[in-house]
């Protein structure tokens, strides 16, 4: 790509994000946040809206501009494209569609017994889900991506290396999908920890926060190390697994994961198995949580355990990256709400004294929270910089190719 080519489409992306952060702003007060001149942005404006990413919004004249003419506020065209995401949990499947402004447009969720969830089952019906999708949608909205996320290690070929809860060892998914779906031009697959944490962040429109730590409680514990706004992924893309550091030698609950580990102690089953030790009999977290809520001697007393090694776990990692806030999410993070004190007491006592405690809060996205993430990266993937276009090929030269066949 040409220079001149190379700074058109690094501008256009600005413009973009500007238009996506605002939902709705004039041409003027974008020439204002890119500080260029108005007729610089209203060739990009321009150049966007033929290509179908932006729309006119003339429903309310722009003030703030300044002097002289009012303009026309400019938005997303939300019918640009749609991007799915497809979690996939012990026992259920949940997929969600965003239009271009990050909107949910639709929702399914599948739910199916552990000894239905082969990959090649699961696959089959995430494709009916998806073509569905297209049936309801198709006519007004384009597919321009599916991300698959799901609680395990996966390769940057989209390979499920491990996934011990759901049984999967070395699983080529992503293949398996582009073999079935192969008109969706860009399919990606990603831990859902990582998912979760890339949603909250959308959602907020919020990158400003220096060190994040995203945790999700389902079956297993997963997690998510942010940096403004950015993954830490680490030397060969596996960093975050926080449900596998070790906190004892022994948990409530034996895993297919090393003994002894966050999640041995803090996720679902290990949850339910304390509560059975303590004499309980509850088959779900959330018929735990009314036992709780009841002051039931058993949930208090699995409660008092859970926060326990939470706090520790927490400790541990504040003493690592010094975060400025932990997020908890996925179905077991409600626990948190009926130990708030106890947890955050033990996350002090597991620090030196004086060391900076992290805001603690709960995720307010329910388990759709790790498909709308696998979603929004793909979202997000469209309104960023393509460094293969700036410094590679010069193949793509407009944004509309960059998601097209």
């Amino acid at each position: 790509m040409s220079m001149p080519r190379a700074v058109r489409h690094i501008n256009e992306v600005r413009a973009l994000d500007v238009v996506f952060r605002h939902g709705r702003i004039s041409r003027a007060n974008i020439a204002k946040e890119l500080s260029m001149v108005r007729s610089t942005a209203s060739s990009i404006v321009a150049s966007l809206t033929e290509e179908g990413l932006l729309v006119e919004d003339e429903s309310e004249d722009d003030k703030s501009a300044g002097t002289g003419r009012p303009g026309t506020f400019v938005r997303i065209n939300p019918n640009y494209g749609m991007f799915i995401g497809a979690d996939i949990g012990v026992g259920r499947m949940n997929v969600v569609a965003l239009d271009m402004e990050a909107t949910v447009i639709a929702q399914s969720r599948s739910d199916f017994s552990l000894l239905e969830a082969s990959p090649d089952l699961v696959v089959r019906r995430l494709v009916e889900v998806v073509e569905g999708i297209r049936e309801r949608l198709g006519k007004d909205y384009r597919i321009r991506g599916l991300c698959l996320t799901a609680p395990g290690v996966i390769d940057r070929n989209g390979t499920i290396l491990r996934a011990p809860i759901l049984g999967w060892r070395q699983e080529p998914i992503l293949e398996k999908l582009q073999q079935r779906l192969p008109d969706i031009p860009l399919l990606i697959a990603e831990n859902d920890a990582n998912a979760f944490a890339i949603a909250e962040i959308y959602q907020s429109k919020d990158e400003s926060v220096d060190t994040e730590i995203y945790i999700y409680l389902d079956a297993g514990v997963g997690g998510a190390i942010v940096n403004s706004g950015q993954l830490l992924r680490g030397q060969d893309g596996y960093a975050g697994e926080l449900g596998h550091i070790i906190l004892g030698d022994e948990g409530f609950v034996e895993l297919a994961t090393i003994s002894g580990s966050f999640e041995s102690f803090i996720g679902r089953e290990a949850v339910l198995a304390r509560y059975r030790f303590h004499g309980g009999s509850a088959g779900d977290i959330q018929a735990f949580i009314e036992a709780a809520r009841q002051q039931e001697k058993a949930a208090l007393s699995t409660l008092k355990d859970w926060s326990f090694y939470l706090g520790r776990g927490v400790a541990t990692l504040t003493s690592i990256f010094n975060p400025a806030r932990i997020v908890l999410g996925g179905p077991v993070s409600a626990l948190f709400d009926l130990c708030r004190e106890e947890t955050l007491e033990k996350v002090t006592r597991n620090l030196l004294d004086g060391h900076p405690i992290p805001e603690i809060k709960l995720s307010s996205l329910g388990l759709e929270g790790p498909a709308i993430g696998g979603a929004s990266m793909l979202h997000k993937q469209m309104l960023s910089v393509d460094e293969s276009l700036v410094f590679g090929r010069p193949k793509t030269e407009t944004m509309r190719e960059k998601f097209s066949d």
